[in-house]
């Protein structure tokens, strides 16, 4: 943009900047992770040669500077910062009391990688002896600016371009696809000769980042607490001229903050800030105190901004090799090496090995060949000169692979295709800091417990650990802990089998396998988590509580069964306190609960609770035994839905009637089981009147009432009498004996009554209704074992006096004149195979 099409505005902004250099004050406004503004960065100090470094970012970073001038330390890396801020409270007094309860933890990630500006900054800084100072307000002040709910968050956010009306007007004129394309056009594919002369390079990303924030409102960035940041770091820069007039400074801050701190030097009289602006630097910066800061490993996938990441740029791997051709390109003389010859060879190499991993993860009919990775790497190129770039890149090299790896239409490209390219630009590189550096009070809780419980943390390979659940209290210890591991997602463990006492699976095994290993990502994981709270057993107890919470705003129905797997998992995870306070608070969730399958699901899991209480050391039984007791009373008050007769509602219905009497036959001594049953079959005689239509439940009620001696073999053959009888109906008959067999095959076996009178009810049909039913009658005898089954057929051969020969499906003895009529017939087929030409298609 020509400065005579500037606003007023930004063109008396321009005018500041000059007049600031001739003060030795040189701004440097960047955007965060750009490879352009960082080569630019190291051609600004290299000529400038300062006194002074300040760049954008919180003022309590100053504490562990050295570490991030340390040689071991390398990028990618991040500064962890944490923070008490003060909920929002409207009375005062509650306000000043200081408790855990008007506190949260809040915790933000400045992340670095190679190519960030402030981290060449700052080795620029280091190499010409600058003084580096962090001039951006405190976390704990910025913090507490809006009362930040959100965890985690990126101090370098950009979302202001995103959103910004001034870019998205550039993007419709450039025809590009987002503010990333309009600036990887504008700036990321200059010629590096252009790049070098910082002057320029600076004026435009100022420009840039002012008109963005040209079309937002001082109260907007009030409330966001950019003017107060922006506030700051005036005074910090003002303060520091003041009191060393002759100092030689480089700024480097966001462009959209540069443009705020030009005007404000310009209010000032350039550097002078007043004693009311100084006392309230001191006191700000007193807070700078209350941030507890740690460098940290960090690594590409976690910084790229299409995982979540809220500022800086796209593909951080596909960047660092950009900033590796700028870096060979300084190095060597201008005449041997051009910016075309620099981005020709990094996309040929990552054309290439996105090559390697379409071979290794797709298909040999997938393969990518060498004719497309060569047309790949020249669409990028044509594309990139028709884009009048200076060499192909990120944009250009994603259509030209889009163009020439795909075939057909793009909406088929499969999304594995897609996730390849895309973890190609990410990268998965991880940084490190210096060894013996202090760490996080989380990492350092669960490293230390580690060491307690014997893991072997010396190296990252996957190993094994065998635990006695039973016999060893030690090793109980270790599975409790595990399991706290496990729950939160941290990355260390997998259990390899072992009881499960969740799904009440294999709970007689009396051992635990783990396999497990200390990575880096388990660490990067425990220190996401330091941001939710300062130890695991706190951060488990928020979770569990919050999914509860979410469980019941979803919907109450399921909630009692949901509430159980949490308490499961606290007893798992040894928090007997909280396990106790749950396992009170079921009671209120049982009383609401009307989902009966859901309330013999949380019975079955109190169930396993008790068959595991010394396991799992549970001394709350009293309240355990009153909760299993109240289950079949709720589950009781709930058998009136065995009334639909819709037939998928009734096959649930009946695995739910099997599940409760499961439930009811294996409940504790303690609970006068006897009496229990008694009252589940007379409700379930109560329910007959009901069930006129629900005959499946009915064949499978009388089944299981004959089972267990609540009826006897003349009530059962009585029974089965009437369903089978005169005037019954075949498909009602059917659904009764599907009933019974799903309850109680054995009872074919056992009761030639049954077998006789489906024996009578089948003699009565014609072909075309045994037809129609015999999926239904295949489904039934599908119950019994093999041996079950051989035992009828004999038992059906013996009545029909039919021999062992005719129950067999297999021919073995044949007539000549069969024979004659089968050879016949292949002739017949072959010559007509002949006569369609059809010879060939049938050696295919």
């Amino acid at each position: 943009m020509h400065k005579s099409l500037l606003p007023t505005r930004l063109k008396r902004i321009l005018k500041c900047r000059d007049a600031l250099q001739q003060e030795q004050i040189y701004f440097a406004p960047i955007r965060h992770h750009s490879p352009a503004c960082s080569y630019a960065i190291r051609q600004l100090i290299s000529q400038v040669k300062p006194t002074h470094v300040l760049i954008e970012a919180p003022s309590s970073f100053a504490g562990i500077l050295d570490h991030l001038l340390n040689k071991q330390t390398r990028p990618p890396i991040a500064i962890l910062c944490q923070t008490n801020i003060e909920l929002n409270s409207t009375n005062t007094e509650q306000k000043n009391d200081n408790s855990q309860e008007d506190q949260s933890i809040c915790s933000s990630f400045y992340p670095f990688c190679d190519y960030s500006p402030e981290w060449q900054a700052m080795q620029l800084a280091k190499d010409h002896n600058a003084t580096i100072q962090f001039i951006d307000l405190p976390w704990n002040e910025q913090a507490n600016l809006k009362n930040k709910t959100q965890q985690g968050e990126s101090l370098l956010s950009e979302t202001y371009l995103k959103h910004s009306q001034y870019i998205k007007y550039l993007m419709q004129k450039l025809h590009c696809r987002d503010h990333n394309e309009v600036w990887e056009h504008l700036f990321e594919l200059r010629d590096f000769k252009d790049i070098t002369n910082w002057q320029n390079f600076f004026q435009d990303t100022l420009i840039w980042c002012a008109m963005a924030r040209l079309d937002y409102q001082v109260a907007e960035l009030k409330a966001e607490g950019s003017a107060q940041r922006e506030q700051y770091m005036l005074t910090a820069i003002g303060q520091l001229k003041n009191e060393q007039p002759d100092a030689k400074i480089v700024v480097v801050t966001g462009g959209f903050h540069t443009f705020a701190l030009l005007e404000g030097l310009w209010k000032n009289k350039f550097v002078t800030p007043t004693k009311s602006a100084i006392t309230r630097y001191n006191r700000q910066q007193a807070n700078a105190n209350k941030d507890n800061t740690w460098l940290i490993r960090y690594s590409f996938d976690r910084l790229d901004a299409l995982n979540g990441y809220a500022s800086g740029m796209l593909s951080p791997a596909y960047y660092q090799d950009s900033w590796t051709s700028m870096l060979a390109y300084e190095q060597e003389p201008i005449s041997l090496q051009t910016t075309q010859n620099c981005r020709q060879q990094q996309a040929l190499h990552f054309v290439s090995n996105l090559a390697k991993n379409l071979r290794e993860r797709q298909s040999n009919s997938e393969i990518i060949s060498f004719i497309q990775l060569q047309s790949a790497v020249e669409q990028a190129a044509r594309l990139a000169k028709l884009r009048e770039h200076y060499g192909p890149g990120r944009y250009d090299l994603l259509d030209g692979i889009q163009s020439s790896f795909i075939k057909g239409s793009i909406d088929d490209a499969r999304g594995d295709f897609w996730q390849i390219v895309h973890r190609c630009l990410s990268g998965s590189l991880l940084g490190q800091i210096p060894t013996g550096m202090a760490s996080p009070p989380l990492v350092n809780q669960v490293y230390s417990l580690l060491k307690k419980y014997r893991f072997k943390l010396g190296d990252t390979l996957i190993k094994l650990t065998h635990i006695d659940i039973y016999r060893k209290p030690e090793h109980r210890q270790r599975s409790r802990f595990l399991h706290l591991l496990d729950f939160l997602n941290v990355g260390l463990a997998k259990r390899l089998d072992g009881p499960d006492y969740i799904y009440g699976q294999r709970l007689t095994i009396m051992f635990e396998d783990w396999q497990y290993a200390w990575t880096p990502l388990v660490e990067a994981r425990l220190i996401e988590l330091s941001q939710q709270g300062t130890s695991l057993e706190q951060i488990a107890i928020q979770q569990l509580h919050q999914q509860i919470q979410q469980q019941v705003e979803n919907g109450q129905a399921r909630s009692s069964v949901f509430t159980v797997h949490c308490v499961m998992q606290a007893a798992l995870m040894g928090l007997r306190n909280d396990f106790e306070q749950l396992l009170i608070n079921l009671v209120s969730y049982l009383e609401v609960d009307s989902d009966l399958s859901s309330i013999v699901d949380c019975g079955h899991r109190l169930l396993y609770l008790w068959q595991g209480r010394n396991f799992l050391e549970i001394n709350s039984t009293e309240t355990l035994l009153a909760l299993l007791a109240k289950v079949p009373q709720q589950a009781f008050f709930l058998l009136d839905i065995f009334k639909r007769s819709d037939e998928e509602i009734q096959q649930q219905n009946l695995k739910i009637l099997l599940s409760l009497r499961d439930l009811l036959n294996n409940l504790p001594e303690q609970l006068n089981v006897k009496q229990l049953k008694q009252d589940f079959y007379q409700n379930l005689c109560r329910l007959k009147p009901l069930l006129v239509d629900a005959h499946l439940l009915r064949g499978a009620i009388d089944s299981i009432s004959y089972l267990d001696s609540q009826i006897n073999q003349q009530q059962l053959e009585s029974k089965i009498k009437g369903a089978f009888g005169v005037g019954a109906q075949n498909q009602y008959a059917v659904e009764y004996f599907k009933g019974m067999m799903q309850c109680t095959p054995e009872l074919i076996i056992q009761s030639s009554f049954l077998l006789n009178s489906l024996d009578e009810l089948l003699a009565h049909w014609d072909q075309e209704k045994f037809i129609a039913f015999l999926p239904d009658l295949r489904f039934v005898f599908s119950q019994l074992t093999p041996k079950q089954n051989a035992f009828l057929a004999e038992k059906i051969a013996k009545k029909y006096s039919a021999e062992q020969s005719d129950l067999t499906f297999q021919q073995n003895k044949f007539s000549e004149a069969e024979l004659q009529k089968a050879l016949s017939l292949e002739l017949t087929i072959n010559q007509r195979i002949k006569q369609q030409q059809l010879q060939d298609w049938f050696k295919l």
